[in-house]
């Protein structure tokens, strides 16, 4: 596999071009600067005002709005970037080609040019502190972030650290844009939130988040929307140069709920992980320079433009790992979802793990996860561990996030791993976005990188480019998943909605460990079909599958979808989106090696009249659908289909499909 490290910088160019005002907003007062895509079709603009020294920008595709003007300004401990500031000079323009390769995606091979150019700014105080505003501009959209390039004075008698007290950031949506979003919680002292793991809700620019899995803190990236005529946006953050010196960061209306304008926020006040002391408050702090995160805006003239996007990797630093040949993307088979709740459950936990490790080596799958238990005396885990090697069968351990935090708490766990013969772990209830949090992830990563153990994050923050960094970090959760089944009755009725939402938003922003196939039957009762169940596996992108069923359950299935389930990977060769309907439909065609799979899903309560023009694929005749069986939500039916030009089905409500496609 190529190494990807030093990509970026391996295959810029520079044109010898300066930026100038192409698109200047309508006050011609105003001085303006503007950045367009390699295609011409992106393009963000920024402005000065030069009465009051306050920066805007806004973004357009296809000459259409997509960002109306908006703020732009920090206010630094020390000083302020908000007004009375004064233009320097610009970058010239730059062209970087991001050539590196995914572990998890839609696009597991990237190749995609950028434009990038920074214009510098100093403010009006005595010392004419600068800021530099980086702005890039891609096929897939537009990105910019702010950088402070002066270090600290040498006689300065302050503190050598320096606080954002606020980032004045906002997104202003046209007034006809419609969108989804999804609430950020307010803390609950670390016991789950914030997580990122609630509905998204339907949206006109300016509504309040509403109370549902928890008391709302504002909104959470991403954030997906359409405006009519104009095109799809999804607004995100990529973390870039600053991993470890950010916060993440969320949105809230300016002013609250009487506003269409979305202003960059902080962590709240009491967020953090559980039994974990923060001597700071939840502002970003770092000593200078100093470069803060990209904020990115996604584009596309439709939804499967944004579920195909790259953007957020591409604004992230190559690989920080030089030989990758350990790191495999994967299926793994996991007890914790059926045994859970059940009475003495965890008694039988080496019994379950023993099970559980025999049956993925029965289906081919590259790994088992150890969940809840299996730190138990009587459970003897390196046994486990070596009773599934033996199996040729990689052991995953689960851990709370507590026990990552300090240099010294993380060595001793992952030293026992590494001595156990554990190859990765999954950390649960970060519940923060908070700086130190992110800092630790990231160490975790490097560290983790350093014993060939790969990572999944639970209860965490969304990603923001870490797995082009860090390709040992395979998923993450971040988002509402099977095993609220157990938990919340209102998501049996908003599965499928948001089901179809998340190729969309969520998986947008990096791999997502949604654990999917949860048909066995939990607490609140299941709507979705088990076709609908079984196509998410092959739409969801992680790079750990975990199958949340039993084996009993699995065996009951016909051995064509068993084939399936073994033969479907993790990773793939190719994606196409057929259909992009937030909300309602998705289908989409993966391929690896010489087999195509074909998979849709119903967000919706009807039923959805489907045909799928299948001349793309006519050199693989030989085809198998898999659609509801008499008992759909426990069943599946398995049958052959004749080579046709076309394939049509009356996609049953909360329903599902898939298609396999061999040449022989």
């Amino acid at each position: 596999m190529p190494n990807p490290t030093h990509a970026r910088h391996a295959h810029a160019t520079l044109a010898a071009v300066f930026l100038s005002a192409l698109q200047p907003f309508s006050l011609s007062a105003f001085s303006s600067w503007s950045l367009s895509s390699p295609d011409g079709k992106s393009l963000i603009a920024v402005t000065l005002d030069p009465a009051s020294g306050a920066l805007a920008y806004e973004v357009r595709r296809d000459g259409k709005l997509l960002i109306q003007k908006s703020p732009l300004g920090l206010r630094r401990d020390d000083q302020t970037f908000d007004t009375a500031l004064a233009f320097e000079t610009q970058t010239p323009v730059e062209t970087r080609r991001e050539t590196y390769e995914l572990f998890s995606g839609n696009v597991t091979r990237v190749d995609h040019p950028l434009n990038h150019t920074s214009l510098v700014f100093h403010n009006n105080n005595d010392n004419h502190h600068r800021l530099i505003i980086d702005l890039a501009a891609s096929n897939e959209g537009v990105a910019f972030r702010y950088r402070f390039p002066d270090p600290e004075p040498a006689k300065s008698k302050t503190s050598p650290t320096r606080v954002i007290l606020a980032e004045l950031t906002g997104f202003s949506l046209p007034p006809a844009a419609r969108g989804w979003m999804q609430p950020y919680h307010m803390p609950n002292n670390g016991a789950s939130t914030p997580a990122y793991e609630d509905f998204y809700f339907r949206v006109t620019p300016g509504d309040p988040p509403p109370k549902s899995r928890a008391q709302p803190a504002g909104w959470a990236f991403p954030a997906l929307f359409t405006v009519p005529a104009a095109g799809w946006l999804l607004l995100t953050e990529s973390s870039g140069d600053s991993a470890a010196t950010y916060c993440g960061c969320h949105l809230d209306l300016d002013p609250p709920a009487k506003s269409a304008l979305y202003r960059i926020a902080f962590p709240t006040q009491n967020e953090g992980t559980k039994n974990i002391t923060y001597p700071n408050t939840p502002e970003p702090r770092h000593s200078l320079p100093w470069t803060l995160p990209w904020r990115v805006i996604i584009l596309g003239a439709t939804a499967a433009d944004i579920a195909m996007s790259t953007l957020v990797t591409d604004l992230a630093p190559p690989s920080r790992i030089a030989d990758t040949s350990w790191i495999h993307p994967g299926r793994a088979s996991w007890s914790w979802w059926f045994h859970a709740g059940k009475e003495n459950a965890n008694d039988g936990c080496e019994k379950h793990f023993d099970e559980y490790s025999d049956f993925a080596a029965t289906m081919g799958w590259e790994y088992t996860l150890f969940d809840a238990g299996w730190y138990k005396p009587a459970v003897n885990m390196p046994a486990r561990a070596r009773h599934a090697l033996d199996q040729k069968v990689a052991p995953l351990a689960w851990f709370a996030a507590g026990g990552f935090h300090t240099p010294e708490s993380r060595k001793k766990n992952l030293d026992k791993m590494t001595a156990a013969g554990v190859r990765g772990i999954k950390v649960d209830f970060w519940c923060s976005d908070r700086q130190e949090s992110i800092a630790a992830m990231q160490a975790l990563f490097e560290e983790a990188a350093a014993r060939h153990i790969n990572v999944n994050l639970h209860g965490c923050t969304l990603p923001r480019g870490w797995h082009r960094t860090w390709p040992n970090y395979l998923t993450a959760e971040a988002v509402l998943g099977a095993e609220t089944y157990m938990f919340d009755k209102h998501y049996t009725q908003k599965a499928a909605e948001l089901n179809t939402l998340l190729p969309f938003t969520r998986n947008v922003a990096g791999p997502m460990d949604y654990t999917p196939v949860a048909c066995s039957p939990k607490k609140h009762p299941r709507t979705t079909t088990a076709a609908h169940e079984l196509a998410t596996a092959l739409i969801f992108n992680s790079g750990i599958i975990h199958y949340a069923d039993s084996p009993g359950y699995f065996k009951t299935l016909p051995a064509p979808v068993l084939k399936i389930l073994r033969d479907a990977p993790a990773r793939w060769d190719e994606t196409r989106i057929l259909l992009a309907d937030p909300g309602r439909l998705v289908v989409y065609a993966r391929r690896s090696a010489e087999t195509w799979y074909i998979a849709g899903i119903n967000g919706t309560d009807k039923p959805q009249p489907l045909t799928l023009d299948l001349t793309p694929y006519a050199q693989y005749p030989a085809r198998l659908q898999v659609t509801e069986a008499p008992a759909p939500l426990m069943q599946v039916a398995a049958a052959p289909v004749p080579p046709s030009a076309q394939w049509a089905c009356k996609l049953p409500p909360r329903g599902g499909f898939i298609l396999r496609l061999d040449k022989k």
